[in-house]
């Protein structure tokens, strides 16, 4: 069965041992000499083999298949190397240097800053411009320049960079990781005097001819009426403008089942080759009629991509239908398969960072998906009633997509939709007919008369889709949250969704084993994990810049401590703890700061944790949170014996006054104290022979139980 799917497929002999040679190639760093004399002796053994099997019977196939897999799988790791390696700004820096950037993104609008993404073009030191690559970020204070920027525009500025943050929380997102395989390596703030615009209409003239595109339809959309939620889904939807969005609507999406609607993605070029494709279909019958069908879809796919700014995902999705394409219009049946590989291939060898991007993942599974369990799911659902027959296609093809990407999606987003079916009966045709409206709306623009009556169906259309994207989040458990699986268990989903479709394709039993055996394996994994999830006790103390927050977690329980300078500092700690509270299974979670306890009540006790001030007891952990409120706790005369002293108080006294007051084993430097006054008590500590421990440079404190501290 697998020699046959690779003979149908064979491209799929490509991109397998590619990917793997990308996926190595990131998790380590080989030397390139050795892995071009290796590829250049796998050349020559290949040759060999060719001449072998010209000359004589000697060579064989097998040896040719696992020479050319080992050539990609080495090409792979290569590919990795010479992008890891190009030549980028860093490598020019030295103090105070002149630095000239292009941006290549609409600047999103932060509450302080506009933050864009700027491609550096030179670097000024020694007297003397460097000619550099490499990207950076940038938070532009908000000011009249700031807020005009758009892609294509060039700047410059003093250099100043700081490294990209990651705080090292338990499961936090590792948004420096996450930037550099996008090859941006730091980040700068500039202030209003600070950076100077010195030309604009720089970069990619397609990319440029494209921003102005978006901005001419944009405030078009705006003259003619749209305004609020309609005109921030508009300009999503029709011309990938994400950040014009405000969180209500994005919430609202998100619950429903539909926030794919909102990224122009794969969905979208879907629909418009669809059809296009099958409108075109006429000329088929036509001498040189499939060829102009080809050029028209593929001209359409491309301004699309150029209308939304040819952003990564559209270019991604447009590549792909373009090789499904021109793999149907050679009417073999298997093609598009081997057009999906051929085109993943491409877009690895160009991009080998795509194969971490979560959009390049879904991407592909939705399409696969569609296209080998739609066709079957339909036939399970066909209706003599053409209007029941074309909804029951629909919710086919929503199925099917949601079948392949849902264990993805409960990996990375730990929530499942529950009305994701009926979203997108609504939301498929409204968006189907709002990118169709959205080409006329372009088309005619210029028409006042015409664009205006184009751009009120096209809203009424929007505002029709948004009230119904409401009501659907309304339904009572519209979404689960909370969902937290491992790789291995989305890989064990994967083989349920396979050998479960297989089985009903198929119709054979032979199939119901290894479903069997998956599920069972999964129960198993979730039994185990719900097992140590009871039994679980950590009390972790984090790295939140500015907060001093200590989470103790007892079975499905949680108890946050914290203490801030700051006001309604819950949903910053939410951003940081949330993937760390849903992989720890809690269900129940308690957050309380410090003053509270000081103010409103003197104690606070449940199970095993004992608060009392700044002393708190759990699991025979003794710590002492050390803050302005509790200044007066080392002028009572009592002497107090712990394990851990947190110090949290920017204000505080030195650590020999603490030392008369208090007894402590290891002191821990909070992320609340600054970093200068870190430094200090730091070298304090070390003049003195105090262990000391700073959170700010050495990451969350992760206190054990069943073993040593984790710091």
């Amino acid at each position: 069965m697998l020699n046959r799917v690779f003979s149908e497929v064979p491209f799929l002999r490509l991109i397998l041992p590619f990917s793997l040679g990308i996926l190595l190639g990131f998790a380590t760093q080989l030397e390139r000499d050795f892995l071009i004399v290796v590829f250049i002796f796998l050349l020559i053994v290949i040759c060999a083999d060719l001449i072998l099997k010209i000359s004589s019977k000697f060579s064989r196939e097998w040896i040719y298949g696992i020479i050319l897999q080992l050539i990609l799988f080495v090409s792979g790791l290569i590919v990795v190397d010479l992008k890891r390696s190009a030549s980028d700004y860093r490598d020019h820096l030295n103090g105070n240097d002149l630095i000239i950037a292009d941006l290549i993104e609409f600047p999103e609008e932060k509450p302080n800053t506009y933050k864009a993404i700027a491609r550096v073009r030179a670097v000024k030191n020694q007297g003397s411009w460097k000619q550099t690559g490499g990207r950076c970020l940038i938070y532009f204070r908000k000011d009249d320049n700031s807020v005009k920027l758009i892609p294509g525009d060039r700047v410059v500025f003093i250099s100043g960079f700081s490294e990209i943050p990651f705080n090292g929380n338990p499961y936090e997102f590792n948004y420096k990781k996450y930037m550099h395989r996008h090859r941006v390596f730091k980040q700068i703030f500039l202030e209003t005097e600070s950076w100077e615009k010195i030309g604009e209409n720089k970069g990619s003239p397609l990319l440029l001819a494209g921003v102005k595109m978006q901005n001419h339809l944009f405030q078009k959309y705006r003259e003619y009426g749209m305004k609020d939620d309609v005109l921030e889904v508009a300009g999503a939807l029709t011309l990938g403008l994400r950040e014009k969005l405000g969180d209500e609507i994005k919430q609202s999406y998100r619950v429903s089942g539909a926030v794919h609607i909102l990224a122009i993605s794969g969905l979208h070029v879907g629909i418009l080759y669809v059809v296009l494709f099958y409108s075109l279909s006429f000329l088929k019958k036509t001498r040189y009629g499939k060829i102009v069908m080809v050029l028209v879809i593929l001209c359409a796919l491309w301004f699309f991509a150029l209308l939304t700014g040819l952003s990564p995902s559209v270019l991604r999705a447009s590549t792909m239908f373009s090789f499904v394409l021109i793999g149907q219009s050679l009417r073999r049946h298997s093609n598009v398969y081997n057009s999906l590989a051929i085109s993943a291939f491409i877009l690895l060898f160009i991009n080998p960072s795509l194969i971490f991007n979560v959009g390049f993942q879904l991407s592909y599974c939705a399409v696969l998906g569609i296209v080998i369990l739609q066709p079957r799911l339909h036939n399970l659902m066909r209706s003599r009633f053409w209007l029941v027959d074309k909804i029951s296609g629909l919710v086919a093809v929503s199925i099917a997509a949601q079948l392949a990407t849902f264990p993805l999606s409960l990996y990375y987003f730990h929530q499942f939709p529950v009305y994701f079916w009926l979203t997108n009966i609504i939301v498929i045709p409204l968006t189907t007919l709002i990118l169709y409206f959205g080409f006329l709306f372009f088309l005619f623009s210029v028409q006042p008369l015409v664009a205006g009556f184009i751009g009120k169906v096209q809203a009424l259309l929007i505002s029709g889709m948004n009230v119904s994207v409401e009501t659907i989040r309304e339904l009572p458990l519209s979404i689960i949250d909370g969902i937290n699986i491992s790789e291995a268990e989305s890989i064990i989903l994967y083989c349920i969704v396979i050998f479960t479709s297989l089985l009903f394709i198929r119709k054979k039993g032979a199939f119901f084993l290894p479903v069997l055996g998956s599920v069972f394996l999964l129960l198993s994994i979730n039994l185990f994990q719900l097992y140590e999830v009871l039994r679980q006790k950590s009390a972790v103390l984090y790295n939140i810049n500015g907060v001093t927050a200590i989470n103790f977690i007892d079975g499905r329980t949680s108890y946050m401590v914290y203490d801030s300078g700051e006001k309604n500092i819950e949903n910053q700690l939410n951003y940081y703890t949330e993937n760390h509270m849903i992989a720890s299974g809690i269900k129940k979670a308690v957050m309380f700061s410090l003053a509270s306890v000081s103010e409103d009540r003197t104690v606070f006790q449940d199970n095993s944790l004992f608060i009392y001030k700044g002393f708190i007891s759990y699991n025979n952990l003794h710590l002492f949170i050390y803050f302005d409120s509790f200044q007066s706790a080392f002028n009572d005369g009592k002497k107090v014996n712990v394990d851990y002293l947190i110090y949290s108080n920017p204000d505080g006294m030195n650590v020999s006054d603490l030392k008369k007051g208090i007894a402590f084993n290891k002191l821990i430097i909070s992320s609340m104290i600054p970093e200068w006054k870190a430094r200090l008590l730091k070298d304090e500590c070390d003049r003195n022979n105090i262990s000391c421990y700073c959170v700010r440079n050495d990451g969350p404190c992760i206190f054990g139980f069943e073993k040593q501290d984790s710091f």
